[in-house]
């Protein structure tokens, strides 16, 4: 059977047995039932393989795995960027970067924050008499990129008004367990407040949270003392902590430890939902914006981070959860995190007023097949980002605008400025992305890359004269700017060297 593939748009023309099904179960608006909740949860950093439903440690996130088997997990995600802003701004409009203008951190030449002219997702839903409500955990997806748009409720937990890192060290603290620093804040206080805003709204549905927490980024608030002396780790004293290397070692001993510590606070959450009768009401997606390099991507392609357009930094989870629908589903197929914003909206009934890129997702997580894959696009614009690595800390040739078009199996990533440096990979054969197939005449490279070139992916805008971006010097604290990212990197490989890694 064909697998539906028309715009969104037409999407609520026709009778969909699927979604009757999910309303049946839970009272669908068609007849006169209560209108179902979505919780939109992201997991800031979180590589797939790190979750036990995916095949990493087993029982470390049960919760996660919980949710994944009363609905579909989805093998192959694909996210628009290796860096925050721009990977939330698809997941809330479903649009690639180039459509929903977010392209860098900061810069005087390019767009850093999201258009006021396009969709989000709580836009659609509350012109539809939703409530919604964001709690978000860290400087980067907070109201300075106008991640803020269309949420009626918005809690960053980062004051904007005081924030001034110039002076700052990079991440300002390390082995905080206070739960708050001036650019973040710890996964449990997120919650605490998700819950708050949940107690006081949430029976008087419908509505719309996005919860996001930021825990596993890095090693700069971390869970309380007791918490990690579970997984064997001792936190150092303050003045240990003050001699200690920001290295590799201790970023991978902190990253399970933070991943569980953020699927118990969705346990919280879940149990609010089961002890308000609001669970089998509720639809629930948790996804990511991005990966981590940690020593894999070290290894592989020489970098320990994310922001470039290895699978390790834009291969995300993604699990989505309806009432009624699809359980303990597994699709192999390639997906986009674009897609998330027009599956919820059909689950919903809820039209859009613009065009997504994004198609929705229930055909497959009911089983069907589609004809041709979803090709995932994604970028980097290293050329133009005031907050990039220069080009003798990215590793060898990353230095470049980066454009990438993926169609599952052939991945093509174009360096605009030295095209000579593209690259080309086979990932049925080659899935750590170690062989570079690219030549000018390589059709699949041809393909790929007229795909590109068809979206005009490379044009830019300046940024908005309605209102000025983030604080330039603000996100060199967070890991994504050149300090951090330089001085992390070579000291890691000064270690990886010397143990053999």
């Amino acid at each position: 059977m064909t697998a539906r593939r028309q715009p969104i748009s037409a999407l609520f023309t026709a009778a969909l047995p699927v979604l009757a099904s999910a309303l049946a179960a839970c009272g669908g608006a068609e007849d006169g039932g209560e209108r179902m909740n979505v919780l939109l949860i992201t997991l800031d950093t979180t590589r797939p393989d790190r979750l036990s439903c995916y095949g990493g440690q087993p029982g470390l996130t049960p919760e996660i795995d919980a949710i994944a088997a009363e609905g579909a997990r989805f093998e192959r995600a694909i996210s628009t960027a290796g860096i925050t802003p721009m990977a939330h701004s698809s997941i809330l409009t479903g649009l690639n970067n180039y459509s929903h203008g977010m392209r860098v951190f900061f810069s005087e030449e390019v767009s850093h924050r999201l258009k006021d002219s396009v969709d989000t997702l709580p836009e659609l839903l509350a012109a539809q008499g939703y409530q919604t409500a964001a709690r978000v955990s860290s400087y980067p997806v907070s109201s300075a990129y106008n991640l803020n748009q269309g949420f009626g409720d918005f809690d960053s937990g980062v004051d904007l008004e005081a924030l001034d890192l110039s002076r700052q060290q990079r991440h300002g603290t390390a082995w905080d367990t206070s739960g708050k620093t001036a650019t973040q804040r710890r996964g449990d206080l997120t919650t605490d407040s998700a819950l708050q805003w949940l107690d006081s709204n949430g029976e008087d549905g419908p509505w719309c949270m996005w919860l996001h927490m930021f825990d596993v980024h890095d090693f700069s608030l971390v869970p309380p003392a007791d918490f990690a002396a579970d997984f064997g780790i001792e936190y150092p004293s303050a003045a240990e902590s003050r001699k200690m290397p920001a290295n590799l070692e201790w970023r991978e001993r902190i990253y399970d430890p933070e991943l569980a510590f953020m699927d118990r606070q969705i346990a919280r959450l879940r149990g609010w939902l089961k002890e308000h009768g609001q669970d089998q009401n509720t639809v629930i997606v948790i996804t990511a914006d991005h990966g981590q390099g940690l020593s894999d991507g070290l290894r592989r392609h020489g970098w320990m981070k994310h922001r470039l357009l290895y699978d390790w930094s834009v291969r995300v989870p993604l699990i989505i959860r309806v009432p009624g629908g699809a359980s303990d589903a597994v699709v192999n197929a390639q997906v986009r995190t674009i897609d998330i914003a027009p599956t919820v909206l059909e689950v919903l009934e809820v039209p859009v007023r613009s065009r997504m890129e994004g198609a929705s997702l229930l055909d497959l997580m009911e089983g069907q097949q589609e004809d041709q894959p979803r090709i995932a696009y994604a970028d980097v614009l290293n050329a133009y980002d005031s907050h990039a690595p220069g080009p003798g800390k990215l590793p060898p040739n990353q230095y470049d605008n980066l454009f990438r078009a993926c169609d599952g199996r052939w991945k093509f990533i174009w360096h605009e400025r030295q095209p000579e440096h593209s690259q080309l990979f086979d990932l049925l054969k080659d899935p750590e992305e170690l062989k570079n197939l690219y030549t000018t005449d390589h059709p699949e490279a041809i393909r790929l890359a007229a795909f590109l070139e068809e979206r005009q992916v490379n044009r830019v805008e300046p940024p908005s004269a309605g209102g000025s971006g983030p604080d330039a010097s603000a996100l060199n604290s967070l890991g994504y700017g050149g300090e951090d990212g330089g001085a992390d990197s070579e000291e890691a490989q000064r270690e990886a060297e010397s143990s053999g890694r």
